[in-house]
């Protein structure tokens, strides 16, 4: 049925824009020609997360943001804060040894501590909830989820729980699942109200906010020089956070692509109907490789994503997919309406880890955190600055990860990451 009257004017907005708790006055667009110490590009959570932590330390910085804060996938994601990379600690070893997967795991767990830290240390309100369950729905998940456990305890951590079916049934009202791997570390935010009070930190430590300022290109040297639509930064380092379009990146360009993810919003529930869907307010994906991902709003909103489109193609009735995928997992929620749907671009690497590194010793970058990165782009970014300040040792841990180009240059790299992808997705109606 076709929106009519008010609901069509922000039916295409993420809830989460609806939602913000706080105004930020910006610089706005970026006009003339300035100087800094370090110039960051992009205004995501890595961005945000680097120019904070150098601000704390007393550099001047700017950062350029092409519309607003949060716009990208910072303000458009599941909101889920869930420990690791998109690869499991056992593939970490045998790709990169023992004592790197276990430094990278580690790494997961201090950015989740991190962003723990900042909500509780900058007062930043963004619904804050604890608990993620990863649910199994056939046997060959909750096998995949008991040797997910024995990885973790192997590099010394023995917090995640198996559940079996009643448990997990307790947990989420539905019989769709047989099982799950608990993580009570996990947790899940409001995430633009948490980039919003980041970027507030950020300001009051001293960084400067120009949004709606197109990045053009990056002229690397000694001072590296950012040139944008109206102006230009002259800075001693850039950071290029997530934001690698621009003309001077495309070395890295080729060894990444891009995904949609869509998200839908239901009305508000009410505690008491939000009850009769999840017992505790937990967030939750399953074990398959292309997932539904879901959780409570903090107004008792049920947020489902899932059916990511790899594709360079949009395709109608994205909402309607996604309500009959949330109906399959909760009948109850039949007759209930959908406020909102919207989509975000995520961005993937061929081994699906987070490409970091440097285009020029004065040129810093970090992308394709490959739908995994809410945890990874805070505590990474915290990593950048650090790099840039002098402490380049786990930056470099990270950027000696070898990432390929994708296959088919230009003109076939998207069809046959379709085709990839699409291989996936039968395996998992397998």
């Amino acid at each position: 049925m076709p929106l009519v009257g008010d609901r069509a004017d922000y039916y295409n907005v993420p809830i989460y824009a609806l939602t913000a708790n706080r105004l930020l006055a910006t610089l706005g667009s970026l006009k003339g020609e300035v100087n800094c110490d370090i110039c960051v590009v992009g205004a995501g959570f890595t961005g945000l997360s680097a120019a904070f932590e150098l601000a704390l330390k007393g550099f001047s910085v700017i950062i350029l943001e092409r519309t607003e804060i949060g716009s990208g996938a910072a303000g458009r994601n599941g909101g889920q804060l869930i420990r690791g990379f998109a690869q499991s600690p056992d593939w970490l070893t045998e790709k990169y040894g023992a004592p790197a997967a276990k430094f990278m795991s580690n790494v997961s767990l201090e950015g989740l501590a991190l962003i723990l830290a900042r909500i509780n240390n900058l007062g930043i309100k963004c619904d804050l909830k604890f608990g993620h369950m990863t649910a199994a729905l056939e046997q060959k998940h909750m096998a995949d989820l008991k040797g997910e456990i024995k990885a973790w305890e192997k590099i010394g951590h023995d917090d995640l729980q198996m559940m079996g079916k009643d448990e997990v049934q307790d947990l989420i009202k539905t019989k769709a699942y047989i099982g799950g791997m608990f993580d009570p570390k996990g947790a899940h935010i409001h995430p633009l109200n948490y980039a919003l009070g980041l970027a507030q930190a950020a300001q009051k430590a001293g960084a400067k906010i120009y949004d709606h300022t197109t990045v053009l290109r990056v002229i690397p040297g000694d001072t590296p020089k950012v040139v944008t639509s109206q102006g230009s930064v002259t800075a001693k380092y850039v950071i290029l956070a997530g934001a690698i379009g621009m003309e001077g990146a495309k070395s890295i360009r080729r060894k990444s692509i891009t995904a949609t993810a869509h998200m839908i919003a239901t009305e508000p529930l009410g505690e008491r109907r939000a009850r009769n869907i999840m017992g505790r307010d937990i967030a939750v994906s399953d074990a398959r490789f292309i997932m539904d991902y879901y959780r409570l709003s903090g107004d008792y909103r049920v947020l489902f994503g899932g059916n990511c489109n790899y594709s360079d193609k949009g395709y109608a009735g994205e909402d309607q997919r996604l309500r009959q995928r949330m109906i399959k997992i909760f009948p109850q929620l039949q007759s209930t309406r959908i406020d909102n749907c919207w989509s975000g671009q995520l961005e993937f690497t061929i081994n699906r880890m987070p490409a970091l590194g440097r285009l020029s010793p004065t040129v810093y970058y970090a992308h394709g955190f490959g739908g995994h990165g809410v945890i990874a782009t805070n505590i990474l970014g915290k990593i950048m600055a650090d790099a840039v300040s002098g402490q380049a040792q786990r930056f470099d841990v990270f950027a000696k990860i070898k990432h390929q180009p994708f296959l088919g240059g230009d003109l076939l790299k998207r069809p046959l990451f379709v085709l990839g992808m699409t291989w996936y997705r039968l395996r998992d109606m397998l």
